[in-house]
């Protein structure tokens, strides 16, 4: 790679403004291509001159890149006698994420949010005396839409040719590619903090809220949020295990708002990842309860206490959680409701216990629409090639306090044995 000196860098800068398609930090890309292309290249950028020349062979050669021959490099799509039982193999992608989310449009740029928690509880009032003022008091978020599309391209001729059909039907494979990325980021921002996967990288959540203290608290999950020993997440994170849900319900359903009031949670649903896609099943399915002696949270306890405490007495060697019941005893969370959602791009062992549509917003601002380059434009007329593009807009995020409503068991940071 060459590298500019100021005066090249200046040269480039005293570009008329329609000659300058590429930012500086890509003219390092560039320059091997241009020297292909326009000669003395090397003597030029020594000389600090000729620069115009070479940025204008530059342009030109870099629009001139192409992919891999479509046709060459998917050979055996155009064989006779191809068969195509399995096309379809790779086309299903559930939108689990509608089953924990609360699904919300938009048809504005951003939206607003502002729930309220509950006011101060009444109390009796004596004759003669002042009835008790509440307090109202609230949150306020806002969502903004994001952009995602993506866009695949074909040969003309590998479209002609094609005896499988699968490249007539890629538009179908660009929907299912932004069902991927919708389930991403939901999975993602449920977490709370900045994760990657493949090419997705998705920011942490702007969530924010207060504790009972009215101290800010800058993450959904916090082992602080109801107090100083008591939060929406353990002091350690664990892998589910009946114990643990126990702990969750139980937690749960002593949400408080900032006010030191309980919010009323009504936990419905278990999100897990794909490797407590059974464990959690058998926890919550009608059957012999599935307690395992000696197991972590599931022993007896002298002294129970609440969840977060961590004290000598309530460490996490069993304590927590109390006594859930022993082997082939009744299982009590049967017939309570609880759906068990499988989140397959959650991080691994990663569970949560809450409920559903409440909380974590997906926000749409544009269905999903596909559509292809109109013919005999674009790359089409140029280059004879084939396009279709993908497009929505939408956003994933918690809504400020929502968290309240779940309980996070581990954020995939501990791991398991299958």
């Amino acid at each position: 790679m060459y590298n500019f000196t100021e005066q090249q860098i200046e040269a480039i800068g005293g570009l008329h403004e329609s000659d300058r398609r590429y930012p500086e930090d890509q003219l390092n890309a560039l320059v091997p291509l241009a020297g292909a292309s326009c000669r003395r290249f090397s003597e030029a950028l020594k000389q600090g001159r000729g620069i115009k020349q070479w940025w204008k062979a530059a342009q030109e050669a870099s629009s001139k890149l192409r992919e891999a021959n479509s046709e060459t490099a998917l050979g055996f799509l155009v064989r006779k006698g191809v068969q195509v039982e399995a096309n379809d193999w790779y086309r299903t992608s559930p939108a689990v994420w509608r089953d924990y989310c609360r699904v919300a449009g938009s048809n504005t740029l951003a939206e607003w949010y502002a729930p309220l928690y509950p006011t101060t509880i009444a109390d009796e009032v004596n004759r003669g005396t002042r009835f008790p003022e509440a307090r109202i008091i609230g949150e306020d978020s806002v969502l903004r839409n994001r952009k995602f599309g993506l866009t695949i391209s074909v040969e003309r001729e590998l479209f002609d040719d094609d005896q499988t059909g699968q490249i007539r039907q890629r538009a179908e494979v660009l929907g299912q590619s932004m069902g991927v990325t919708e389930s991403i980021w939901a999975a993602f921002r449920f977490l709370g903090s900045a994760r990657t996967y493949a090419n997705i990288t998705v920011p942490a959540s702007a969530y924010a809220t207060t504790d009972i203290n009215g101290t800010a608290v800058s993450t959904p999950f916090s082992t602080t949020i109801y107090g100083s020993s008591s939060g929406n997440r353990p002091s350690t994170f664990s892998t589910l295990n009946v114990g643990r849900l126990k702990r969750a319900y139980t937690t749960s359903l002593n949400a408080v708002d900032p006010l030191s009031n309980k919010i009323v949670v009504n936990p419905d649903c278990l999100l897990v990842s794909s490797q407590d896609a059974l464990n959690g099943k058998m926890l919550i399915e009608p059957g012999a309860y599935p307690g395992v002696p000696g197991q972590s949270d599931t022993t007896a306890a002298a002294n129970p206490v609440i969840a977060g405490d961590t004290s000598a007495a309530g460490a996490d060697s069993g304590v927590l959680a109390g006594h859930p019941g022993g082997a082939f005893a009744n299982n009590p969370f049967r017939g309570m409701g609880i759906k068990l959602c499988v989140e397959r791009y959650l991080p691994d062992w990663a569970w949560a216990f809450g409920e559903s549509g409440k909380g974590l917003v997906f926000q749409e601002r544009d269905p999903l629409e596909v559509v292809q380059e109109a013919p005999n434009s674009g790359n089409w007329f140029d280059f004879d090639s084939i396009r279709w593009r993908s497009r929505r807009r939408f956003i994933v995020d918690w809504v400020g306090g929502g968290s309240r409503f779940w309980y996070l068991g581990n954020d995939g940071t501990v791991t398991g044995i299958l």
